[in-house]
């Protein structure tokens, strides 16, 4: 299984922007694909435990293993890429 963790904030403006574009884009080619959005003011623990110190930042993971991981500075493109070669399409 394969899972898309958002990792977001309130005060993130870059995370506003760039969330909706994401997650819509997973949706429409990889339906498949879980998404989970994480506040990490709401939990901070699983931000602790994934060492996330910067937003946004997306991790892939596959079968419970971090496959992929995007900070900071990244393109929609470049998670849809990613994606899509450990997707196999």
């Amino acid at each position: 299984m394969t899972e898309l963790q958002f990792f977001t904030g309130k005060t993130c403006g870059v995370c506003k922007v760039l969330k909706p574009k994401l997650l819509e884009a997973v949706e429409e080619n990889f339906p498949n694909v879980s998404i989970r959005v994480v506040d990490v003011e709401e939990e901070t623990e699983l931000a602790g435990q994934s060492m996330v110190f910067t937003l946004p930042v997306v991790i892939i993971k596959v079968d419970n293993r971090e496959m992929a991981r995007f900070a900071r500075s990244f393109a929609v493109y470049e998670v849809m890429d990613k994606l899509k070669r450990l997707s196999g399409e």
